[in-house]
Formats: C-alpha cells, sequence, structure tokens
C-alpha cells in the first residue's frame, strides 16, 4: 500500500455486513490495521415493527422482519424506518462492503450509510440453489465497486449481469500472515499428534470432500504406488465416487473437520498436496483458499481438473490431467524425495498472498473510489 493511501485510510470507518466465513474473518481483521472496521448485525424481529422509544445509539439495532424479502415492494415500504434506525445504531461510514446477496437492500435503499458501497464475492452462486440471482443482480449493479476473488468470477458477472470492466477489481484468497515461517523448514514439519510419525511419504488433501472434489484420480494413485500414505483433513460432505475405498484403506487417515486456526500444521506436515479438483461446478473460476495455504512452507503442489486462478502459475504447482498423470507425477516426485527446487519459488509467492496485503489492496480500491467521488450506479 502507498504511504499516501494508508495516511489516507487511516481515518476511515468501515461497514462490513454478510459472511462470518474464516476467510472473511481474516481478511476484514487485516483491514482493522488500516481503517476502522465495524461488523454491522442489526436483529430481525416483530418488535422492529414498533416505534422504539428511549432508544439510544450503541444498543442492539432491530429492524422488522422483512427488511431483506424477496419482496421489492416490502422491503421499498419498510426502507425508511430500517434505514432510520440503522443510522441512529450505527451511525455513518466512508464505505461499507457487503458479502452475502441476500443484504442487496443497503446496495438501494439504504446508501446514506456510506459514501461507497462494495460487493465482496467469493462464489459463483449460480452453483447454489437457495441463493437467489435476482437479489446479487440488484447487489451487483447498483455497488460502486465489486470485488471478486479471481479473474474468472468477475468475467462471469460482467457477463451475466452486463456490468462494465472498470466496476471490478480483484482480490484473490490468502493467508494468515502467522502461517508464513520466515524462512522454509528443511523438511515437512511433524505430523500432528493424531497421525503416528512414521506415517510416510505423507500426501495430503486438506478442504472439504464434496461435489467440487473428484477423488478418482486419488485412487488410481492410491492402488498404484503403495509406498504412499494418505492424509485427509475436512469434513466430508457428501459421500462422492471413491471415498468409501480411501476410506477402508490402511494407508489413508481421515481426522476430519479440524479449526481453521490448526489447519496450517497439516499443510507443514504433508511431503506433497493435491487438490482433487473436479472440471465443472464453481472450480474453474475459484480461489482456492486450499492452495495458497499450501505455498509458504513450500512443499510440491499437484491438482487435477480446472482453475484457471492456479493455471496462471504454473512454476507453483503441477496439473495432472488425469489419475495416471497424477500417478507419474507423484512417482517422479517420490525418486526425488519431493524435492522439486521450487520451494523457495513458493514461499517468496506466498509472502504476496497474506491477508494483511490483500487488505491493503482493497484499502487502496475503496480509498480511491472516496477521492474520486463515488460512481454513478447503473440503472435499475
Amino acid at each position: 500500500m502507498t504511504d499516501s493511501a494508508r495516511t489516507t485510510s487511516r481515518f476511515r470507518r468501515l461497514f462490513v455486513v454478510g459472511s462470518e466465513e474464516p476467510y472473511h474473518r481474516e481478511l476484514f481483521a487485516a483491514l482493522e490495521q488500516i481503517w476502522e472496521v465495524q461488523h454491522l448485525t442489526p436483529r430481525l424481529s416483530l418488535r422492529g415493527w414498533l416505534p422504539e422509544f428511549g432508544h439510544r445509539r450503541g444498543l442492539n439495532c432491530v429492524i422488522p422482519r422483512g427488511a431483506f424479502s424477496r419482496h421489492r415492494w416490502l422491503v421499498r415500504l419498510l426502507a425508511p424506518l430500517v434505514e432510520r434506525r440503522l443510522l441512529r445504531t450505527y451511525g455513518q461510514a466512508d464505505a461499507l462492503i457487503i458479502t452475502d446477496p441476500y443484504f442487496w437492500p443497503y446496495a438501494i435503499h439504504f446508501r446514506s450509510l456510506a459514501s461507497v458501497i462494495a460487493y465482496h464475492v467469493f462464489d459463483d452462486y449460480a452453483a447454489y440453489p437457495y441463493v437467489r440471482l435476482d437479489q446479487e443482480k440488484l447487489l451487483a449493479r447498483h455497488a460502486d465497486l465489486i470485488f471478486t476473488v479471481s479473474r474468472g468470477l468477475a468475467e462471469v458477472l460482467r457477463d451475466r449481469y452486463g456490468l462494465e470492466e472498470s466496476r471490478f477489481h480483484i482480490i484473490p484468497n490468502g493467508i494468515p500472515e502467522a502461517w508464513l515461517p520466515p524462512e522454509l523448514p528443511p523438511h515437512p514439519a511433524p505430523p500432528p499428534e493424531l497421525l503416528p510419525a512414521d506415517f510416510r511419504p505423507l500426501i495430503g488433501i486438506i478442504g472439504v470432500i464434496g461435489t467440487r472434489i473428484d477423488l478418482q484420480p486419488i485412487v488410481q494413485a492410491h492402488d498404484g504406488l503403495p509406498e504412499l500414505r494418505w492424509l485427509f483433513v475436512g469434513p466430508v460432505r457428501c459421500q462422492v465416487p471413491g471415498l468409501a475405498h480411501l476410506q477402508r484403506s490402511p494407508r489413508c487417515r481421515f481426522v476430519g473437520a479440524q479449526p481453521y486456526e490448526s489447519l496450517q500444521a497439516y499443510f507443514a506436515s504433508v511431503d506433497a498436496a493435491v487438490l482433487p479438483l473436479t472440471d465443472d461446478d464453481i472450480n474453474p473460476c475459484s480461489s482456492p483458499v486450499r492452495f495458497f495455504s499450501q505455498l509458504p512452507t513450500g512443499q510440491p503442489i499437484l491438482y487435477t481438473g480446472t482453475c484457471d486462478q492456479i493455471a496462471e502459475t504454473p512454476h507453483l504447482a503441477y496439473h495432472c490431467a488425469d489419475g495416471q498423470a497424477l500417478m507419474a507425477t507423484l512417482e517422479r516426485l517420490a525418486a526425488a524425495n519431493f524435492r522439486d527446487g521450487r520451494a523457495d519459488v513458493r514461499h517468496r509467492f506466498a509472502t504476496g498472498c497474506t491477508w494483511e496485503k490483500r487488505a491493503a489492496a482493497m484499502a487502496d480500491d475503496l480509498t480511491m473510489a472516496l477521492e474520486s467521488g463515488r460512481p454513478a450506479p447503473v440503472l435499475r
């Protein structure tokens, strides 16, 4: 971040509303080092329809159910009341970031809360049946800035909603600064207590097992390379093909979901990591947190399927078109004791991927929007 922007940003105030995913908490915690950040958490209640007597600023903000309704007429009807209560409780800010399409009214009906309204989007919500794309369309077309986690996602939203390229700013996912060692460890770290120390060579698959994951290449590599051991960290959301076969294997360990704060011990302990992605769903335009989390300690990274953001940095990860290619790449790496000469490159790249760096870039973009005057929203 430039010195001028940092000086300007220090006295800014930012509102945040929406998702509480760990990576959002990390990003906005990093922003707190630059701006004053406040999360808006109004309570929806039937009591919110009643007048407020003796309400003082600083107490819980109660607004009526229907303030974020799918019925636009109801939102318009309630907007003056809701806006007054939000202003009375929270005051005004320089910018407001929305991270969930459900909160679309902030971009249209509650604009007096902040000078600049931004939408931070980390997934293609067309893949989520419970998300209403008409709400995202309203939000995207009225937000002043749109932060996406990848260039591919920006292109998807641009074409879907007919938006200008200039509205988009790419802020990929990242890692906590504490996960970045000042120097590369000479070998993978000892495994956590859940694993025996001799459970090696250890190949890690860290993250949710669900519809975006293809375990068939893992099965082929597992069966073809009996000398390898496999670690699976993360919740199992559904029974994908190949999962039962791996769960029965004594050469595989499934440790389930682990707290976000403890995951780096697992990333650091593997000899190599595999991201077994599918070619569809949101993978092509995603920004995999598991990819950035694996970079700091330098181990080889392999991935299957399609992810355009990883493909932009072919020196950091090996793309394996199928199970045969995955098995051949793992066999070659194992013969070299999993030293591929790229550990320093991955570590250096990771230094630019911390949440602090992501937050600084976001603060720069918000500051520029504030100083240049709020862009005019597109037509409704």
